[in-house]
């Protein structure tokens, strides 16, 4: 939560410092909002299929190294790619923590467990952008992305040390490729649309008509879709 919240006060130094553009800044946000929003679904579906204290620790690892590369960029490109790499090793805590929680909590217990965890997402939102301020009026915009890692790391190292996941019953699942790849084009275009209709391009334009006309038609052709959930209960 923190590292999508606590840049928002520094981007326009971030942006100054980098010699980008009003693109630049808008592609930062918009990358890191892109890369959760697709992944997280895939997280959710690999979870199925995968051991699910490596894919938190895969992911934990994701999120370090997009953080280190936001952190060190010199110049616009590099900071976006760190930010979408930071984004999709985001968006795979936010699944994976969601679903760790539910397989190791009694459900008597589960809901006061996900109330912490719902009380630590509003803390990282509200007090987000007071924190980044503070760290670029001190330390420098740089430490908003780098202050994360050492959270992620002790995150790692106690997910290592602690996790204990009970065992998995086996069985074949198959992976919908096709299905994957138009949730991510539907999302992917119905969100860069939203984002950049009216600054990037005109709302009335052949540019909107394909992003939002493909996106939903996208979106909706995916078996992920509640259209298709009845026959697909095997997607979270």
């Amino acid at each position: 939560m923190l590292s999508s919240s606590i840049v928002s006060t520094s981007l326009p130094r971030i942006v100054a410092d980098l010699g980008g553009t009003q693109s630049t800044l808008t592609w930062m946000v918009t990358g890191s909002l892109l890369a959760i929003t697709i992944t997280t679904p895939v997280w959710g579906k690999l979870a199925d299929l995968l051991s699910r204290r490596g894919l938190v620790v895969a992911a934990l690892g994701i999120f370090i190294v997009g953080s280190a590369v936001a952190g060190i960029a010199f110049e616009p490109t590099t900071m976006i790619a760190g930010r979408i790499v930071q984004g999709a090793g985001a968006g795979g805590l936010l699944t994976l923590t969601q679903i760790v929680l539910a397989e190791i909590i009694s459900p008597r217990d589960r809901g006061k467990y996900m109330g912490l965890f719902g009380a630590v997402m509003a803390v990282g939102t509200i007090g987000g952008p007071l924190l980044g301020g503070l760290i670029t009026d001190v330390f420098g915009w740089r430490w908003n992305f780098l202050a994360t890692i050492p959270v992620a790391v002790v995150s790692l190292i106690v997910v290592l040390l602690t996790l204990k996941l009970p065992a998995r019953q086996g069985g074949s699942v198959a992976i919908d490729y096709a299905g994957a790849l138009l949730i991510c084009a539907g999302v992917s275009g119905l969100l860069v649309w939203a984002s950049l209709g009216g600054s990037g391009f005109e709302w009335i334009s052949w540019t909107s008509a394909l992003l939002s006309g493909g996106g939903r038609h996208s979106f909706w052709s995916s078996p992920y879709s509640w259209k298709h959930g009845r026959r697909n209960r095997s997607f979270p």
